[in-house]
């Protein structure tokens, strides 16, 4: 199953120092996007990345449950400094089917 996440760095409304610049980057950045890819090399993330200009990621997650996409999620550093949503996703086919069987019902009437 496919799931859009979208992790979001949430402001503290403090602004960073040099060192609490670094120590971020040190220890959720680098780890966040190392492990980010070593998920596109398992075939877990199959689509995205970082988003531009801001402390974010969007990407696509095809895992086998609503357990492994939780620790999939749990797994990425950013996840305890983000605000984070997932999306559960069907394919195109089957919307199709659903909608079809919907006007199949409507026009019935």
């Amino acid at each position: 199953m496919k799931y859009l996440v979208e992790l979001d760095h949430h402001k503290t409304g403090q602004p960073f120092t040099e060192d609490t610049a670094r120590a971020f980057v040190e220890r959720i950045i680098f780890p966040t996007l190392a492990r980010a890819k070593e998920l596109v090399q398992e075939g877990r993330i199959v689509a995205g990345g970082p988003v531009a200009g801001r402390i974010a990621l969007r990407f696509i997650a095809d895992v086998e449950s609503p357990q492994q996409l939780d620790q999939l999620v749990y797994s990425l550093p950013m996840y305890t400094v983000a605000d984070t949503r997932v999306t559960a996703l069907i394919e195109f086919g089957d919307r199709h089917a659903h909608v079809e069987a919907l006007f199949q019902r409507m026009t019935k009437r």
